[in-house]
């Protein structure tokens, strides 16, 4: 089909309405229902058979289907539906960060429409289009989104479902009956098809004082104190780690995101328990565990060589990067599409320092290009920022609609391969070791650990 002919049947009402509905439907982490809800109806509209996956506590993923005529591969289409702040927070101020969508100009503002309601936009205007083109897509056509994909984790007294997130919902999805061949992401990207994201892990680090009245705070530890020669200390390895670990020119973010001590009701003595909160991006190519020893060894000789006390460490997060080939035909698909769509030449690069859903589709066997209207582009450099940062999210009205097409677009041209040739594409399956080989000595597992 002629790519300019499904541009120009993308519905620009179908796209401001829905976007504007999604926007208006609250999903925090922990509270998806509505928003499940909302997202089945308007894919029942299209054409889509539906279901819901109870996961709890009226958490939903929601699954659509629209059939093909059985000859081609399956396409997953995904993007989660919780937002990355609940919308209500009184110390955010911005019309971006509030569940009421303002339509300006060109663009949209709401919480969620970047981080990643628009996907759901696109996926949807793009299925009415290529159903009012005529078009039937030879293998099915599977759109999925996902609770608890927003990055946090429990810790502490933060517990329960409004802090399950980093993925859950797309692992819950994945491992309830739903696959497919190939899979797009529509994390906001700025529209650059994109291979991989890194890793990360969480460390809490408690250290340690006294618990001493003020008048006797001179001759106390406190752990404060501690904290602060800690915190400090830590700058000149952050500094040297990101410098090893930047990766395809992206920088590892190392986040020191939160320090807790004292008792703010009793400034009356000091403080006997001081914890840092930091995480830990790392690339692909190293193990979480890995990371989680040099992070555990650079803290433990600070504790020796500064601190009075010995610190505890605790790690609560940890998952691994992913990335695949930029000529995979997932990601070429991408490529093209776009370019058929916009005019435009843009290359498949690697993310910036955040984590997806596809770290757990790649690990299940679909391979997975990121891409997604906001978003700032890896080629932007440092200072672009989080263009959320001021005034909160908001998407270019144009960029849903070509988004629309360009997903279609990529469908289609990954439907042109054969179903056999897509079997004989495939590397092996992930965690599936490769062909038995002599192994060298010091590969073997030693006697006495097997006999142990």
């Amino acid at each position: 089909m002629n790519p300019e002919k499904l541009l120009g049947l993308v519905d620009r009402k179908l796209v401001v309405d829905l976007a504007t509905e999604l926007v208006n439907t609250a999903s925090a982490t922990g509270e998806e229902g509505n928003m499940a809800r909302a997202l089945e109806r308007a894919l029942k509209e299209v054409g889509c058979a539906t279901q819901l996956q109870n996961i709890y506590d009226d958490r939903y993923n929601c699954i659509g289907r629209l059939p093909g005529s059985g000859a081609g591969p399956t396409i997953l289409m995904s993007g989660h539906m919780d937002t990355s702040v609940r919308g209500d927070e009184d110390y955010l101020h911005g019309k971006g960060w509030k569940n009421h969508a303002v339509l300006e100009d060109d663009r949209i503002w709401g919480n969620g429409i970047c981080n990643m309601k628009n996907a759901f936009v696109s996926y949807i205007a793009g299925i009415d289009a290529m159903r009012r083109a005529g078009v039937k897509l030879g293998g099915e056509l599977v759109i999925g989104g996902t609770a608890g994909e927003i990055e946090m984790a429990a810790v502490d007294e933060f517990q329960g479902k409004h802090y399950h997130g980093y993925g859950m919902g797309m692992r819950y999805m994945l491992i309830h009956g739903v696959t497919a061949d190939f899979h797009f992401l529509g994390e906001p990207t700025a529209q650059v098809p994109s291979t991989g994201v890194m890793g990360t892990t969480w460390a809490k680090v408690s250290v340690h004082g006294d618990f001493a009245h003020s008048a006797f705070h001179d001759s106390t530890l406190s752990a404060l104190d501690e904290m602060w020669l800690l915190w400090n200390e830590l700058g000149t390895w952050i500094a040297e780690y990101k410098k090893q670990h930047t990766y395809h020119g992206i920088v590892p973010a190392v986040n020191r995101a939160c320090m807790r001590g004292g008792l703010p009701w009793r400034a009356a003595r000091t403080c006997n328990l001081a914890q840092l909160y930091v995480d830990i991006r790392f690339p692909p190519n190293r193990y979480p565990i890995d990371v989680q020893r040099e992070f555990t060894e650079v803290v433990t000789r600070i504790a020796q060589q500064k601190l009075q006390r010995p610190v505890d460490i605790e790690y609560y997060m940890a998952r691994p990067g992913t990335e695949i080939s930029a000529t995979h035909a997932v990601v070429q698909s991408v490529v093209d599409a776009h370019h058929e769509i916009t005019g435009a030449d843009v290359p498949a690069r690697f993310c910036p320092p955040y984590c997806t859903d596809a770290i757990d589709a790649n690990r299940l066997g679909i391979p997975t290009c990121i891409y997604g209207s906001g978003g700032t582009s890896p080629t932007a450099g440092p200072r672009a920022g989080d263009l959320r940062a001021k005034e909160g999210e908001f998407v270019l009205i144009d960029d849903m609609v070509n988004e629309a097409a360009v997903m279609m677009r990529a469908a289609m041209r990954l439907n042109d391969i054969p179903r056999d040739r897509v079997v004989a594409m495939r590397a092996a399956m992930p965690g599936v070791q490769a062909p038995a080989r002599s192994a060298p000595s010091d590969d073997k597992i030693p006697e006495a650990t097997l006999q142990a």
